[in-house]
């Protein structure tokens, strides 16, 4: 009897000495972690941070043109950040790559629009490299281009056309660089299969497949046919898979209805779980995207009415993911929606035929927005370091440390290029 009751109290002792704790976060939030999986770690953190907790940003450079200037970009939907802080920006009508230094002042502007050297049809993607280049991918010229940190061209790579993308190149530290493509056949009501990585060869040929963790989610698409024609539409808070690339070289994943991060780190999985409050969809929000689908889903097919299961009254906990080249992991969370003013909301232009006549309907105007952009931010062991609230406008792009690197807009939907430090700052 001694033996068998002895025997439970050693398990338990072992079971207890698996779980440790971090030291409590400056969001006043503490990390347990449980180790005794043999094959995983799981982190959790519980608890809802103090609004007093809630760090903000600062602005430390505000790159923007004017509404009548042309010496800067017209319009910019990614630039990348040099290991000395200095900014690849590409202006997307002019075809331009424009390298400003870690001041903000202009330095040279490098190509054109053509397809000969040193010269862009579109961008798909850029990357800094760990020594420096920078590597920029040219869908409709059919190549990566390599550039010094001072933006002059030394070679491309010829590389297969017929699909294109955006933020379609990746690497990490040992160097390697990864073409962001499908790598599955298609499953059934899939076109391309299942996205992932397939790595370049030293001359840009593509190698092997990196295939993604395949993680359950809850699918929600409402479709019409009409001669032939099948179009399909979701929800605007309907859940999705997410994955971005760590830069030591490993998937980070999410299924956005649950807060469970899956880090595939090779020598021990981590699983980051956070509880998360429920964020309610308001009913007008709801009512405007039911309006949006059946409006979208009636230019397929003209006597289309809704159907299916009812647009979600809650938003998935996740709405967003990013991976810094620090490794530090950028969960973006839903945050409640506010409505917008009925000055600032963006109405479609009116289709008119002859004598001003309007011939074909108007979409729906969205009426609610997020009320702001919010992250949380882990370490890369999964320890809890704090939750950052940035503009509602603000669309995150690259982050090291405590400084932060965003695209946002104006009034007008000018973009600017920032760089911000968080403050406090998260430790």
């Amino acid at each position: 009897m001694r033996l068998f009751v002895l025997l439970p109290l050693i398990a338990a002792a072992a079971a207890c000495s698996s779980e440790t704790r971090s030291p409590e976060s400056s969001a006043g939030l503490e990390t347990v972690f449980d180790s005794s999986r043999a094959d995983s770690v799981i982190a959790r953190t519980a608890g809802a941070v103090p609004a007093e907790r809630v760090r903000r940003v600062v602005d430390e450079l505000r790159i923007a043109p004017e509404a009548d200037d042309t010496t800067l970009f017209a319009e910019v939907s990614e630039f990348d950040v040099g290991l000395a802080g200095q900014l690849y920006v590409f202006d997307v009508p002019n075809r331009v790559l424009l390298l400003f230094d870690s001041t903000g002042a202009l330095q040279r502007r490098v190509g054109r629009q053509g397809a000969g050297p040193s010269e862009f049809n579109f961008n798909n993607g850029m990357v800094v490299l760990r020594d420096g280049r920078l590597a920029q991918w040219d869908a409709r010229n059919g190549r990566v281009s390599f550039f010094t940190a001072d933006g002059e061209f030394t070679s491309s790579w010829v590389v297969p056309t017929g699909f294109s993308t955006s933020n379609g190149i990746r690497s990490d530290t040992s160097g390697q660089l990864y073409a962001y493509r499908p790598v599955t056949p298609p499953r059934d009501g899939e076109i391309l299969g299942r996205m992932g990585l397939r790595r370049f060869g030293d001359d840009g040929t593509l190698t092997d497949s990196l295939i993604p963790p395949d993680l359950p989610w809850t699918q929600v698409v409402y479709t019409a046919s009409a001669s032939g024609n099948t179009s399909a539409t979701v929800p605007t808070h309907s859940p999705r898979f997410m994955w971005q690339w760590h830069p030591e070289g490993y998937f980070v994943s999410v299924s956005m209805e649950r807060y469970a991060i899956e880090v595939s780190r090779p020598q021990r999985p981590l699983r980051i779980v956070r509880d998360a409050p429920q964020i309610p969809v308001p009913d007008a929000e709801r009512a405007w995207d039911q309006a949006r689908i059946t409006f979208n889903l009636r230019q397929t097919d003209p006597s289309w009415s809704f159907n299916g299961p009812p647009i979600p009254s809650v938003k998935p906990p996740v709405a967003g993911l990013h991976v810094a080249r620090d490794g530090r992991i950028w969960v973006r969370v839903a945050v409640p929606s506010v409505e917008i003013p009925a000055a600032e909301r963006d109405a479609s232009p009116v289709a008119t035929g002859a004598g001003g006549a309007t011939s074909a309907p108007r979409p729906p105007v969205r009426t609610h927005r997020d009320a702001a952009v919010a992250f949380e931010v882990f370490e890369r062991d999964g320890r809890f370091l704090g939750r950052v609230e940035l503009p509602y406008t603000a669309q995150w792009m690259e982050a090291e440390g405590n400084r932060l690197w965003y695209l946002d807009r104006d009034a007008d939907g000018l973009p600017a290029v920032v760089r911000a430090r968080v403050e406090p700052g998260l430790r």
